[in-house]
């Protein structure tokens, strides 16, 4: 890929989306601050956004222009052209793959650029963007006379990849597995602070035993819902296991940590939850740890740590939040 020029994100307004398959019928409050944080670009007559067989792994929305689509090195073979509210490079994102295709500006043309990361976040934001866009996909591979089974394949590998929990909508170990050794090293390259905040719903077992695993199950979701409501769009919240939650906050330092765990341990025990007749439970608890990313340190290390922290609140009375050493 050549150098673009980069321009203002102030180019890039709601109404845009608007123009775009795949945020039709799309609630766009949750994912409207994910994407304006996205970079917008400008191409000029001729450059090459995309080049066969190079890696690529961000989704570029047409704003302003078109695209054209060659098959062959030579770009004479022009399999398609891309115009506003059309959209190129979602494959390579979602699969892994190299760019399938050069695809060169056919005139001044402007992009949305959205990274692999803030990609897969709007895909756990947004059901419907999920929808629309493997409805998308599955239009382009019929007129692509791609096979049945490789439809399949594919629509298989995007489900995998959202690697979302299926009770409470939020990320699950799998993606916490492939994603924070990545947003670690991104924060090392950046120089920025990390933290991870380890998560245990206080005597949850007893919890059950008393009101079912039903309500179990609601009040799961709503620590859940309560978590993700309470912390900073760039913050990323895992069910990390039974009633054990992880929640990672980027360019964030211990002290301004410790802050975050105490607004959300707050935040769950003023939590309403009811029985099974409607009836109000009293207030759950959460204790939790914190630990701060070290300079050489990988993912299992800091959770580790962050276990570690988890446990000591959890001797040291529950419902606080305590930090690694």
């Amino acid at each position: 890929m050549s150098d673009t020029n980069k321009t203002s994100s102030e180019q890039f307004t709601r109404e845009h989306l608007d123009q775009f398959q795949v945020f039709r019928d799309v609630l766009i409050d949750p994912i409207w601050e994910l994407l304006r944080q996205c970079e917008v670009r400008k191409l000029s007559e001729g450059e090459v956004l995309l080049e066969k067989g190079l890696s690529n792994r961000t989704m570029f929305f047409v704003l302003g222009g078109s695209l054209k689509v060659y098959l062959d090195d030579g770009h004479q073979r022009e399999a398609a052209e891309l115009g506003q509210g059309q959209t190129v490079g979602e494959l390579s994102v979602i699969d892994g793959s190299a760019a399938s295709a050069h695809v060169v500006s056919a005139g001044e043309t402007l992009l949305l650029a959205v990274d692999e990361d803030t990609f897969w976040r709007v895909t756990h934001a947004s059901h419907g963007f999920c929808t629309n866009l493997l409805m998308l996909l599955s239009l382009r591979m019929r007129s692509s006379n791609v096979s049945l089974h490789e439809s399949e394949n594919l629509q298989g590998k995007f489900e995998e990849q959202a690697t979302t929990d299926g009770l409470t909508g939020v990320y699950n170990r799998r993606w916490l597995d492939q994603m924070l050794p990545r947003l670690l090293q991104r924060s090392e390259q950046d120089k920025l602070p990390f933290c991870v905040l380890m998560i245990d719903v206080d005597h949850f077992k007893n919890f059950n035993d008393n009101y079912g695993h039903a309500v179990g199950d609601i009040a799961l979701r709503i620590v859940a819902d309560t978590l993700a409501k309470k912390v900073r769009p760039i913050d990323l919240v895992v069910r990390y296991g039974g009633e054990e939650f992880c929640v990672l906050l980027p360019e964030t330092d211990l002290q301004s940590g410790i802050g975050a765990g105490e607004r959300l341990r707050k935040a769950i025990h003023k939590a309403k939850i009811c029985d099974s007749n409607d009836k109000p439970i009293p207030g759950i608890t959460i204790s939790a740890g914190l630990a701060q990313w070290r300079a050489g340190e990988n993912a299992e290390d800091i959770l580790k740590r962050a276990d570690q922290a988890l446990y000591v609140a959890k001797e040291q009375g529950r419902n606080r939040v305590e930090t690694s050493a």
